[in-house]
């Protein structure tokens, strides 16, 4: 190993160096090449040991002194000189050779890639839903290939066998693109040797979701007016990519957060039954935050509640004792201090009969029961939510002044005439009448006191008259002075069966004129 330099004394560290000159390599490269299989060397301080040179077989030098081992590969396409101290591998000894074999596939193998939000921010985990969309990927390269070129890169797809980089990362923020869509993607990498070979790709799923949620139809709508303080209150929210977890909806009224029922499925928020309102106006918040921590503005409205009734009180004729007309005033007053009032509901009976009206201070002419003595009104107050108030009531004492009707004679209960005459009257006389039969309308008014039908068919017949006197020196019958009461008197035009019927022989069907 005479052509063989070495170097005993350098240090650095405490660690020592064996260098091999270019010249002593080739020397021994002569030495081995007369070696046969299996020969081995020795020197004082190195030992050489061959096998197969020309087959490639490979061979080791090893230096007992130093700790020092060296290995020859086929062909001398490389050297690798180890130690328990210092590891070298010499790939420029094949250069001593013409041409120079490819390095396998299998040593383009990269195994680590990851995202980070910058280069010195914060790791990204993979296939999970995040905000970052101008994330860099970096990758260490293969841990064998010494003849590397770079590396071809792409998104959402497998990367050609083009070079992009000689580097080990790849900055979004810094690419034209600036950043990416939002969604599930995937980036490609992979390593290209100076030969043209590349390895296979290696990926990472980055999910990106940058989009808030929306929050679209809610109920009950912005500014309605509602009488109950537990109302029901929905919102359609939806999310197209990470979605929205149940904890991340959220609703608040007046500034106090209020449990919801969420469902995903269907993008529904829901709160029923639930006393959340107070009286007047009251301000409605619907948040939402998807999963990947994007945040809506929040959706902001305000609805009125009004749960108490309007408070008032009616008077007839001003708060008189008496009167001589079933024609009344009503005076009305009422309040209400929420949504105001909307409408009266009036009646002469305090159980059934009201008569829905526009709300006004005044109602005349309302009509009281025609019956002489005291009479009732009842009210009650609806407000523009819909609160109905408790009656209120008022009386007045009935004194009619117009005449009573009387009917002197007339038909009454079957008769078999198609006929009929009535006569009537009125107490005190000096009154005029107005009659009718059946459905007719009123006749007008005339001081005969005897009126006589035209031929009427068998069935049932009905015949009303009101009698009419002047008291109020107005021209012509006025409303109040006309019985209230006209006198009425039904009768039936047929034949009236026997009592008693004794049936003989076969069944026989009766006949009745009705």
């Amino acid at each position: 190993m005479g052509n063989t330099r070495r170097s005993d004394n350098q240090a650095h560290g405490g660690m020592r160096t064996v260098l091999w000159s270019a010249a002593g390599v080739a020397a021994c490269l002569v030495l081995l090449a007369r070696i046969t299989e299996g020969a081995v060397t020795k020197s004082e301080k190195y030992q050489m040991a061959v096998s197969s040179i020309s087959e490639g077989g490979g061979g080791k030098i090893t230096s007992p002194k130093f700790g020092t081992r060296g290995g020859v590969g086929e062909v001398f396409a490389g050297a690798k000189a180890s130690s328990t101290k210092l590891t070298t591998q010499a790939g420029f000894i094949a250069s001593a050779f013409p041409g120079r074999r490819q390095s396998p596939v299998d040593q383009l193998v990269m195994t680590v890639l990851y995202a980070k939000t910058d280069p010195l921010g914060s790791q990204i985990p993979p296939e999970i839903w995040q905000r970052d969309a101008d994330p860099i990927f970096i990758w260490q390269p293969p841990a064998l290939d010494t003849h590397l070129a770079g590396y071809s890169h792409a998104m959402d797809e497998p990367p050609d066998d083009v070079v992009d980089t000689a580097g080990t990362s790849w900055d979004v923020a810094q690419d034209p693109q600036r950043e990416l869509a939002d969604g599930q993607r995937t980036f490609f990498v992979k390593a290209l040797n100076t030969s043209g070979r590349a390895g296979p790709p290696i990926s990472f799923g980055l999910w990106v979701d940058t989009t808030p949620p929306v929050i679209g139809a809610y109920a009950p709508a912005s500014g309605v007016l509602l009488n109950t303080l537990a109302p029901t209150v929905t919102a359609a929210i939806s999310d197209a990519l990470s979605g929205i977890a149940a904890g991340d909806v959220r609703l608040s009224v007046n500034g106090a957060n209020v449990p919801v029922t969420w469902d995903e499925v269907t993008g529904q928020l829901t709160v029923s039954g639930r006393t959340m309102l107070s009286e007047g106006s009251n301000r409605l918040q619907v948040d939402a935050t998807d999963r990947a921590g994007n945040a809506q503005t929040p959706v902001v409205w305000s609805v009125r509640a009004d749960v108490t009734p309007p408070s008032g009180s009616v008077l007839i004729n001003g708060g008189a004792q008496t009167t001589t007309s079933v024609y009344v005033t009503l005076g009305l007053s009422a309040s209400d201090a929420i949504s105001g009032v909307s409408h009266v509901l009036i009646s002469n009976d305090a159980a059934t009969g009201y008569v829905q009206e526009p709300y006004a201070a005044v109602r005349e002419l309302w009509r009281v029961n025609a019956v002489r003595g005291e009479q009732t009104v009842y009210v009650k107050f609806v407000d523009v939510a819909g609160n109905v108030s408790e009656p209120v009531e008022d009386q007045i004492v009935l004194e009619l002044s117009a005449p009573e009707t009387l009917i002197v004679s007339g038909p009454a209960g079957i008769t078999p005439t198609t006929t009929a005459q009535f006569t009537f009257s009125c107490p005190g006389g000096g009154c005029v009448f107005s009659y009718a039969f059946d459905h007719d309308p009123w006749s007008d008014w005339s001081a005969d006191s005897t009126v006589a039908s035209a031929e009427l068919g068998p069935g049932n017949h009905y015949f009303k008259v009101k009698a009419a006197k002047e008291t109020n020196g107005i021209a012509g019958i006025q409303a109040d002075e006309e019985d209230p009461t006209p006198a009425e008197r039904t009768w039936i035009v047929g034949v009236e069966p026997p009592m008693i019927l004794v049936p003989q022989g076969p069944p026989i069907k009766l006949w009745r004129i009705e």
